[in-house]
């Protein structure tokens, strides 16, 4: 029997798996959004759901017990809502991603396939939700009276360094998690330690100085500073910024798939 050929964890293998098997990341997508909401009530409307409950709930806590500071002219509901989607699709990415590889054992044992294709389709079908999210967005905008500005054309290439920056994220998370189940738990830990490490609730320019270096160093934080300017505040990201988190992603992509692809032939030793 020919054993599987495994790539040593270029960005180019990368590339061409996923130009390579993109029917089969389709069927993926396509099986993880069925048996997300399989048996449900309420089927997939709990995809707006999710997001409309947790939003009211925040805005109902941060106007009225928190109080937080003024953001200016823009409704603190439609600030933290584009603050807030962004960070339910990285969490909700990074936790179903990092999953991906322990919960398909007969999947990985039958048949060979670049293992990638589990983790980036628990990724993308993520987008589900965040597209769903802009559309509560784009709602809220339209209660409020703001109007859609030209800088939205922003929108795609920053959801893309978003998705970018989940994947390359994740890829490594899957790989350990099947070494090592605690790796779950420590993952469930950090994003919530992470949330208040991101200008969800709160603006960027509100954080002193001296703490900035955290920030700069959190693609979250710049990506959603970057939505904020690009929906609503009509002002384009400073290329510099976009330049930032784009080089981050990228380097959480190359390092992270190396990692994976290194991991990959013991995986059907440890599933």
């Amino acid at each position: 029997m020919r054993q599987p050929v495994y790539s040593r964890g270029h960005l180019g293998h990368f590339v061409l798996n996923v130009w390579r098997h993109h029917e089969l990341l389709r069927h993926l997508m396509i099986r993880d959004i069925k048996a997300q909401y399989k048996q449900s009530m309420l089927g997939y409307a709990w995809i707006l759901l999710n997001p409309i409950c947790q939003l009211a709930i925040m805005s109902f806590v941060f106007t009225t017990a928190l109080r937080p500071s003024s953001q200016g002219d823009v409704p603190f509901s439609l600030f933290l809502a584009v603050g807030l989607l962004p960070w339910i699709f990285f969490a909700n990415a990074t936790t179903s991603a990092t999953m991906s590889i322990t919960s398909g054992p007969n999947l990985i044992k039958s048949v060979y396939f670049p293992r990638e294709m589990l983790v980036i389709a628990s990724v993308l079908v993520r987008l589900v939700d965040l597209a769903a999210g802009l559309l509560i967005v784009g709602a809220l905008m339209v209660a409020h009276g703001q109007p859609v500005l030209w800088t939205v054309v922003w929108m795609p290439l920053l959801v893309a360094i978003h998705v970018m920056f989940v994947v390359g994220l994740s890829l490594p998370l899957a790989a350990l998690n099947l070494f090592f189940r605690d790796v779950r738990f420590l993952v469930a830990t950090a994003i919530a330690l992470w949330f208040f490490l991101t200008p969800i609730f709160y603006s960027l320019s509100a954080v002193p100085e001296r703490y900035r270096l955290i920030y700069d160093l959190n693609p979250n934080a710049r990506l959603i500073q970057a939505y904020r300017w690009a929906l609503f505040e009509g002002v384009s990201p400073p290329i510099e910024s976009v330049l930032w988190a784009f080089a981050l992603s990228g380097a959480s992509l190359v390092l992270g798939y190396y990692v994976f692809k290194r991991m990959e032939p013991y995986f059907a030793d440890f599933v």
